[in-house]
C-alpha cells in the first residue's frame, strides 16, 4: 500500500452534504458568451466516441475504457459559458455534442469546437441530475428547489439532442437523475417522507412500475439505480423515528419492479451502486465500503476513514473511494491498494480514463489509477474556483467550472474542454 500527500489544507469543519453542490453564483449570473479558444490545439471525436449517462454506463463505474485520457500538461481547448447557480456536475457528450444542466436550462455545444448551439429553458433546476443521451433522445431530470432530498415538484423530460426541443415531459418530485437499460427509464423520486423509484416508457414518458422502499417509517433514493445483466440495483437510506438512519440494497427485476432479494446496512446509502465484476459496490455517508454478490451475499468490507460526498469509481479491478480527506483504492479483495490524501475539498465527483483518475473539486487533479501519483492539477491565481465531475472521451478531459477572480465578484460558470 502506497501513501501521497499533495496540496494544502482546504476548511473542512463547517462542511456539510450542501457542500457537495460547489460554489453559488450571484441572483444576477453573467449571460452566455461565445466560448474561448484558448490555444491552436484542436478536438476530433470519432463518431461513437462519447460519455452519454452518469457514471459512463448503467453500471454507473465512472471508467471509460475506450478513453485515452489527456497528457501531464493539459492545455484549455475551448471554453463556453452558461448561467448557473453551481458547480456543474457531469455533463455528457453524444453525437458530438457536450450537454450540461446548468441554472434552469440545458445546454448543448459542439463538443470539438464549444461552439454554443442550444439552450433550453426548463423553468427548474438540472444541476444536481447529469443528463442521458439514447436512442436519439435527451433524458433531462429538473427539480423547483436546490435541494435533491425533498419532495417538491420535480420533472423528467425527453429533449430532441438536435435543437433542445422537448418531446414529452412526466411531472415527478424527482430525487436522482435517470438510468436507461434500453427498454425502460428509472428515475428515484419521494413522496410524503418516503422514497421510491419510477419505471419510465423512454419513448412516452408514461408511467410503469412503481417499487415503494419498505420497512422504513420514511426513507430516500437519492443515487441513480443501476441496471446490469438483467438486474436493477437500488440504494437507500431509512431514516427511524428516533432519527437515526441505515441503508439498505435492492435488487429489482426491471420488467415488474419485483424484489428479488435485500440486504441491510448500518449507514446510510445516499449514493448510486457500482456494479462491476460480479459485484455490487456500495459505500455509505459515513465512509463504510462493501462488496455484494449479485446473488445477494456479503463480500468484503472497509472503512475509508472519513466521510463520502459523492459516489465512487470502479476501474481494472480497483474501487476508488473519494472522501472528505482522501481518496483511497481497494483492490478486488478489499485490501487497501494506496491512499492519497487531499488538502483540498474535492466533493465534487470522479471519472477514470487511459489509466489516469480524475477527481473534480478545488483544483481538478489528476492521479495515476494504479500507483495513486500526481499526475496533474488544473489551478489558476484567483480568489476562488471549484471544478465540476470530469468526464473524459478520448483524448479529451471536459469539466464545468464556477470561478471567481476576486473577493466580492461574482462567479463566472462555465464548462472547459482540455487536451
Amino acid at each position: 500500500m502506497t501513501h501521497g500527500r499533495f496540496s494544502r489544507r482546504a476548511f473542512l469543519g463547517a462542511l456539510g452534504a450542501a457542500a457537495a453542490a460547489g460554489c453559488t453564483a450571484p441572483a444576477d449570473a453573467p449571460q452566455p458568451s461565445q466560448p474561448t479558444t484558448e490555444s491552436q490545439s484542436r478536438i476530433s471525436l470519432t463518431g461513437d466516441a462519447g460519455w452519454s449517462t452518469y457514471g459512463y454506463t448503467p453500471t454507473h463505474t465512472g471508467h471509460n475504457p475506450a478513453a485515452g485520457g489527456v497528457g501531464g500538461d493539459p492545455t484549455k481547448v475551448w471554453e463556453g459559458a452558461v448561467d448557473g447557480i453551481y458547480t456543474l456536475r457531469e455533463p455528457a457528450v453524444a453525437g458530438g455534442r457536450l450537454f450540461v444542466g446548468s441554472g434552469e436550462s440545458t445546454w448543448a455545444f459542439d463538443a470539438e469546437t464549444g461552439d454554443p448551439e442550444w439552450d433550453t429553458d426548463l423553468g427548474a433546476l438540472p444541476h444536481q441530475y447529469p443528463p442521458t443521451h439514447r436512442d436519439g433522445r435527451l433524458f433531462v431530470v429538473a427539480k423547483e428547489s436546490g435541494g435533491v432530498n425533498t419532495d417538491l415538484p420535480g420533472s423528467v423530460r425527453a429533449l430532441d439532442p438536435a435543437d433542445g426541443s422537448q418531446q414529452w415531459r412526466t411531472n415527478l418530485p424527482v430525487t436522482s437523475t435517470v438510468t436507461h437499460d434500453g427498454d425502460r427509464l428509472y428515475v428515484a423520486a419521494k413522496e410524503a417522507e418516503r422514497g421510491y423509484v419510477q419505471a419510465l416508457d423512454p419513448a412516452t414518458g408514461e408511467r410503469g412500475w412503481r417499487f415503494d422502499v419498505p420497512d422504513a417509517p420514511r426513507s430516500y433514493v437519492l443515487g441513480a439505480p443501476a441496471y446490469a445483466d438483467g438486474t436493477l440495483y437500488v440504494t437507500a437510506t431509512h431514516l427511524a423515528d428516533d432519527g437515526r438512519t441505515s441503508g439498505a440494497l435492492y435488487a429489482l427485476d426491471p420488467e415488474a419492479g419485483d424484489l428479488s432479494w435485500s440486504l441491510s446496512t448500518e449507514a446510510a446509502l445516499p449514493f448510486a451502486p457500482i456494479v462491476a465484476d460480479d459485484r455490487i459496490h456500495v459505500v455509505g455517508r459515513d465512509g463504510t465500503v462493501q462488496t455484494v454478490s449479485t446473488d445477494g451475499e456479503r463480500g468484503w468490507s472497509a472503512d475509508a476513514g472519513a466521510k463520502v460526498y459523492t459516489r465512487p469509481a470502479y476501474a481494472n479491478g480497483r474501487l476508488f473511494v473519494l472522501t472528505a480527506d482522501d481518496i483511497v483504492a481497494y483492490d478486488d479483495a478489499g485490501d487497501e491498494d494506496w491512499r492519497a490524501a487531499s488538502d483540498r475539498t474535492q466533493l465534487t465527483g470522479m471519472a477514470v480514463g487511459g489509466g489516469t483518475l480524475y477527481v473534480g473539486g478545488e483544483p481538478l487533479f489528476a492521479l495515476d489509477a494504479a500507483t495513486g501519483e500526481m499526475q496533474f492539477e488544473l489551478t489558476e491565481d484567483v480568489f476562488h474556483l471549484t471544478y465540476g465531475a470530469p468526464i473524459v472521451v478520448g483524448d479529451v478531459l471536459y469539466a464545468g467550472i464556477c470561478i471567481k477572480d476576486e473577493a466580492g465578484a461574482m462567479y463566472d460558470n462555465s464548462v472547459r474542454a482540455f487536451v
